[in-house]
């Protein structure tokens, strides 16, 4: 199996290929490279078996419409085999009502509704729906998929009082030391907004390799996914985990972290917004961390790892590494 971090912008776009079989996760706001990689999969006579929009903000929905725009210039028919999008008319049985929205995410999402109103081809299913399951099982005998999903009743309340799409902390901490940041970590501040509860957390296992893709998932939300995952242990043994929300400090805790067993850490973002990813996200992880081996923070954009200014002590003292992308298009990991 092989899973590329694609870059798109600031935001995500996740490509799993196994076998003959194609799982996309968002799309991210910067679609060049999505677009190439499904133009190789139309090549290869594959298609996207299964593709997954966690949830319609900008920088995760933007790029999936970029897709289906150039799927229709082309004139070709979409191959996307299925689709999970928990769309705010299809959770409300509003699809043949048009509504009017200045917020952004809800107009991208309006947007993709229509194009899926169109191309009847594709199975629409919101992440709810029971046959979700199968058609994750049915992907690979050797690839288990799950889907942590929002309830319906959050999914209800956030498709219906449009609450606000974007929840971030803008203040830049890339400047300060590890050392003066470390006097001040705390976990008061924590991401509790709608739209960002209502993400998709995917959870991935092929040859005993575990992946955990978080999506935009607040700490709460991500705390209750862990407690499932882990069972009865005491930690959550993963070999990968992106960060969500583009390693923003206000989507972690101290909590959720002292559950997890994980050495390499995934960064998807640009950093060309909100001025993610935040130093003190990876200094939380640090923190908690229950192994004394190095913590690898791996970067789709390599470029982001200068302006975390970071300098070699740093690396020593808190046994950490930094890895640029390792493909021209983003950070691919073979397993």
């Amino acid at each position: 199996m092989e899973i590329k971090f694609l870059k798109a912008g600031s935001g995500d776009c996740i490509l799993l290929k196994i076998e003959n079989k194609n799982i996309l996760i968002d799309g991210g706001n910067d679609s060049i490279f999505l677009i190439e990689e499904y133009n190789e999969i139309v090549l290869r006579e594959e298609q996207i078996d299964l593709l997954i929009v966690t949830h319609h903000d900008d920088d995760h929905i933007k790029g999936i419409l970029d897709l289906f725009k150039h799927i229709e210039v082309k004139g070709g028919n979409p191959q996307i085999l299925n689709i999970v999008f928990n769309s705010p008319r299809k959770i409300t049985n509003r699809l043949k009502i048009e509504e009017e929205t200045n917020l952004l995410s809800y107009k991208q999402s309006y947007e993709l509704e229509n194009f899926l109103i169109k191309n009847t081809s594709i199975k629409w299913f919101t992440s709810t729906d029971e046959k979700v399951k199968s058609i994750c099982e049915n992907i690979s005998e050797s690839l288990q998929i799950k889907l942590f999903s929002p309830d319906e009743e959050t999914l209800l309340k956030y498709a219906s009082n449009k609450g606000a799409y974007l929840n971030s902390d803008h203040r830049c901490d890339w400047q300060t030391s590890f050392k003066i940041l470390n006097q001040n970590l705390d976990d008061v501040s924590q991401d509790s907004s709608l739209s960002n509860e209502t993400s998709i957390v995917v959870f991935v296992e092929f040859n005993n390799v575990k992946i955990l893709l978080t999506g935009d998932i607040i700490p709460k939300c991500l705390n209750t996914i862990i407690d499932i995952l882990k069972e009865n242990e005491d930690k959550l043994k993963l070999d990968f985990l992106k960060l969500p929300h583009h390693a923003s400090y206000r989507s972690l805790n101290s909590e959720l972290l002292r559950k997890i067993n994980c050495k390499n850490y995934i960064i998807s973002t640009n950093s060309k917004k909100h001025y993610l990813p935040n130093k003190r996200a990876l200094l939380k992880i640090i923190n908690n961390s229950s192994s004394n081996d190095q913590i690898n923070f791996l970067f789709n954009y390599g470029e982001v790892i200068s302006k975390l200014n970071i300098d070699k002590k740093e690396l020593s003292e808190y046994k950490i590494s930094l890895n640029p992308n390792n493909k021209n298009s983003g950070y691919a990991i073979n397993i």
